[in-house]
C-alpha cells in the first residue's frame, strides 16, 4: 500500500513540474511563473516568428523599437541596448549589447538569456541565424516610416502583454494624421509649397524611393528631389538654385544638440552657395528638426511641424509642441524640457 501511494506522489510531483516548464521557449531556458502561450508573429521581414508571450526580457538593439518599448510601460524589461538607445534618459542604465544592429556583440546577447531580440534591417541575416540558432526569437522592424507604426506597436504590445496601451498609443497618433489627412486632402497641387529636405550631411537630401518623402507629401509639400534616382541623392549648388525652393528642413545633427547648436546649424545652410538666395531664405522659411521627433513614437509631433511649416493658415490652430507635451507625459510621465525645432515660434 505504501509503494502504491509513493508511486502516486511520485506522479503527481512529476506532472506537477512539467506543467511549470510548458512555458520554456525551446532550448532548455527558464521562463517567469508566469503562464506563457506560444504566438507567431509577422516582423517587418515578413518572417513567421513564435514568441513564448508575455515575454521577460527583450533586448532591443534599435532605438525605435526600444522608444516604442517604454512607451508601452515595458521598461523594465528591456535587459539590453544599443548605443543609441537612450530615450528616455533612463535607458542609459541598461547595458550596451551592440553599437546598432549592424554590430551586434552575439555572445553577450546569448549570454543574456533574452526571450527575445528586436532589431532593425541593418541586422545581417548571418547574425539573425545566429541568434536563432540559440534559440532565441528575432523581430526585425523598421520605425522611421511612420505608416508601420502601427503594426510594430501592435505586435510589441501583444508580446509585453500590453495591447490596451498599444492601442492608446495607435488612437493618440491616429487622431493627429487623421487631421492633417482631412485638412490637406482640400489643398490644391499649386497651392503646395516646393521643399528641399536634407539629413545628415550638406546637399544629401531624399527623393520618393526614401522614407522621409512620403511624410513631405502627406504635410502637403512638394518634394524637390522626388524624382531622382537614388534613395538619397547629394544634389548640387546649381541644382537647387533652379529649383529655388520655397521651405528648406534641416535635419539636427544629433539629438544632443543645443539651441545655440542649432541656430548655428540653420544660418549655415541659409549661407550656403545654391541656397542664399533661395526663396526659402529670403522669406525666413528654413527649419531644423532634430530626429527625436522624426522617428518613431514621438514622428507624429514631427509630421505636425511639418503641415504647420507648409501651411500655417491651415494649421493655426495647432500647437505642436503641446502635442509633444502631451504624449511624453501620457506615454513616459516625462515633461518637455529640451527643444526639438528652431526656429521654435514658427
Amino acid at each position: 500500500m505504501k509503494n502504491k501511494y509513493l508511486v502516486g506522489l511520485i506522479l503527481v510531483l512529476a506532472f506537477s513540474l512539467f506543467v511549470c516548464g510548458c512555458g520554456s521557449r525551446k532550448g532548455g531556458k527558464s521562463s517567469s511563473q508566469t503562464q506563457k502561450t506560444i504566438i507567431t508573429i509577422t516582423d517587418g521581414k515578413d518572417k513567421s516568428v513564435e514568441v513564448a508571450c508575455p515575454v521577460d526580457k527583450v533586448i532591443s538593439i534599435t532605438s525605435g523599437a526600444s522608444e516604442i518599448i517604454c512607451a508601452l510601460g515595458a521598461e523594465e524589461k528591456i535587459v539590453g541596448r544599443d548605443s543609441y538607445s537612450v530615450f528616455p534618459a533612463s535607458l542609459k542604465k541598461v547595458p550596451v549589447m551592440a553599437e546598432s544592429s549592424y554590430t551586434p556583440n552575439p555572445e553577450l546577447i546569448i549570454e543574456s538569456n533574452p526571450d527575445v531580440v528586436v532589431a532593425d534591417s541593418m541586422l545581417q541575416d548571418d547574425m539573425r541565424e545566429k541568434l536563432e540558432a540559440a534559440g532565441i526569437p528575432v523581430l526585425i522592424y523598421s520605425t522611421s516610416e511612420p505608416e508601420k507604426l502601427p503594426s510594430i506597436i501592435e505586435d510589441l504590445g501583444t508580446i509585453l502583454g500590453k495591447k490596451e496601451r498599444a492601442q492608446q498609443m495607435i488612437d493618440f497618433s491616429n487622431k493627429y494624421y487623421q487631421i492633417i489627412e482631412e485638412r490637406i486632402a482640400k489643398i490644391a497641387e499649386e497651392d503646395k509649397p516646393h521643399v528641399y529636405y536634407e539629413w545628415s550631411k550638406p546637399y544629401f537630401s531624399v527623393s520618393a524611393k526614401g522614407p522621409s518623402h512620403k511624410r513631405i507629401v502627406d504635410a502637403g509639400g512638394i518634394n524637390i528631389a522626388a524624382d531622382e534616382p537614388v534613395p538619397s541623392p547629394t544634389l548640387t549648388p546649381e541644382w537647387l538654385a533652379e529649383k529655388d525652393p520655397e521651405i528648406i528642413v534641416r535635419m539636427g545633427s544629433r539629438d544632443e544638440d543645443t539651441v545655440e547648436q542649432m541656430k548655428e546649424l540653420r544660418q549655415e545652410v541659409m549661407s550656403r552657395p545654391g541656397l542664399i538666395k533661395t526663396k526659402a531664405v529670403h522669406t525666413d522659411k528654413v527649419y531644423v528638426m532634430k530626429w527625436g521627433v522624426g522617428l518613431g513614437v514621438r514622428s507624429v509631433v514631427g509630421s505636425l511641424y511639418f503641415a504647420k511649416w507648409f501651411h500655417p493658415e491651415i494649421f493655426a490652430d495647432i500647437d505642436p509642441k503641446a502635442v509633444h507635451k502631451e504624449l511624453l507625459k501620457k506615454f513616459y510621465n516625462l515633461e518637455l524640457e529640451e527643444t526639438y525645432v528652431y526656429p521654435e515660434n514658427s
